[in-house]
């Protein structure tokens, strides 16, 4: 127990009465928060170290009067969470004093053999499951003809409820979901998909270590398995990969769950997932047919290896993504070591191909009027090319003295003229004026002359006066 002299540092309460730090939504007053406010005083002793019991611990001690209500061998104490498939209670385990989480189907989808289904894989796909990062399933019962199993509590809420905060701690966010990638690889070794991963199936425990929780859309890889047979539900938009939204359950890889990992990791960063809109329809419509944007677009602030993570993980073709959760892991644990990551940017070619695939029928009409254009590019350049005349005429170039004396550079220049004039009398001689020709005087490169004078020949000559 702390003493009474020990300095805390408690949460203020923030808008929507979720504690920032636990997730709690208990308060002393209208600012403190009350999980924050009994850990502070449990959790650490009175010099700061670490105290032995955690709150957790000390209300698993508690012997208090049992409720009329049990489930099973479990004592509700209260609900904390309803969806449209079942409800979940904070329940205390009555032998082992132990306070867990317990789900239990709604009595509403009692005949649903669908909703049984998904309830009956969640249980047994995280049964299956003993990873550090990857919520426990503590047992599976049934009590008045509806199922229900009992779980890890995780007191810290989700990453939903932290989202606002870890968008000011990218760092923590990253290192967060590099350990959901190793929980997600876990399963996938495990022959297991998740196939429904959001920031709300993503929970905290009290030390602030996430828990990958709600297998109920889970797959086994293996196709001999009970669980391959699927409902039709496929997952969260926003969330989930455009191949699940296409019809491919039955052909899904663990590069689906790589999308959903990037999408959360997305949220987390931005404050919001990579599709919105204004009714899952369009969310569902925008994945199918479009790129994920960039993280930068959204969030400019942010490092560009991160964006480049982003974007390799939302990549539309299953094949062009991280080739497993691992490898996302661990380019996120590179990027947060400080090192080189190895995903790149896609190039402006291979974007232009994925575009031209997704969208043929317009890449198709680009392509022809750019046939078309090119056609007529050609046909113009001939036109141009056979209205133009050949060359012909002659072009003579100043004559070069030889003689040592200067005044003899004058006789070069008059035996020049000579030349000039009885060639401008030849008939249909086309003969280059003396102006025109003046600039190459000692030019060496006749060829270069003639193309640009357009003369079929070019006339040098020297004089030397004996």
């Amino acid at each position: 127990m702390s003493s009474p002299n020990a300095s805390v540092s408690l949460p203020l309460q923030n808008e929507t009465g979720i504690c920032p730090k636990c997730g709690s939504a208990s308060r002393v007053g209208r600012s403190l928060c009350l999980n924050c406010l009994l850990s502070a005083g449990i959790d650490t002793n009175g010099d700061g170290t670490q105290a032995e019991e955690t709150l957790d611990d000390l209300l698993g001690k508690i012997d208090g009067p049992d409720t009329d209500w049990h489930l099973g061998n479990y004592q509700i104490l209260e609900e904390i969470g309803r969806g449209g498939m079942g409800v979940i209670y904070r329940a205390r385990q009555r032998h082992s004093r132990r306070v867990v989480a317990l789900k239990r189907i709604l009595s509403c989808h009692a005949d649903s053999r669908e909703t049984l289904m998904r309830f009956r894989r969640e249980a047994q796909a995280a049964a299956n499951l003993d990873h550090p990062n990857i919520l426990p399933i503590y047992e599976v019962s049934e009590s008045e003809g509806l199922p229900f199993f009992s779980m890890k509590f995780a007191g810290g809420g989700s990453l939903l409820e932290a989202a606002p905060m870890l968008r000011r701690d990218p760092r923590r966010a990253v290192a967060l979901m590099a350990k959901v990638a190793r929980a997600v690889q876990y399963a996938h070794v495990q022959g297991i998909l998740h196939r429904d991963l959001k920031p709300g199936n993503i929970l905290l425990d009290g030390g602030g270590e996430p828990l990958v929780s709600d297998f109920g859309l889970a797959k086994w890889l293996q196709p001999n398995s009970d669980l391959t047979r699927t409902p039709s539900i496929f997952g969260t938009p926003g969330y989930i990969a455009p191949e699940q939204v296409n019809g491919s359950n039955g052909n899904l890889t663990p590069a689906a769950d790589v999308y959903g990992l990037g999408a959360v990791l997305f949220h987390l960063l931005t404050g919001r997932p990579p599709f919105t809109g204004e009714h899952a329809l369009k969310v569902i419509q925008q994945a199918s047919e479009k790129p994920a944007p960039k993280l930068r677009s959204v969030a400019p602030a942010l490092d560009r290896d991160l964006e480049t993570i982003c974007a390799k993980c939302l990549e539309h073709e299953p094949q062009a993504r991280y080739r497993s959760a691992g490898d996302l892991a661990e380019d996120l644990e590179r990027w947060l070591h400080g090192h080189s990551i190895v995903a790149r940017p896609v190039s402006p070619p291979v974007r232009l191909w994925r575009w031209s695939r997704r969208n043929p029928i317009v890449a198709g009409m680009a392509a022809l009027l750019l046939a078309l254009a090119t056609v007529v590019g050609v046909m113009t350049w001939k036109a141009e090319t056979a209205a133009r005349p050949p060359r012909s005429g002659i072009a003579i170039l100043p004559f070069e003295s030889l003689s040592p004396e200067k005044e003899n550079a004058f006789f070069a220049d008059g035996v020049y003229d000579g030349v000039l004039t009885k060639l401008a009398k030849v008939a249909n001689l086309k003969v280059i004026s003396h102006n025109s020709v003046a600039k190459y005087r000692g030019a060496r490169d006749t060829k270069e002359i003639g193309r640009a004078l357009n003369v079929t020949y070019v006339l040098k000559g020297s004089v030397r006066r004996e």
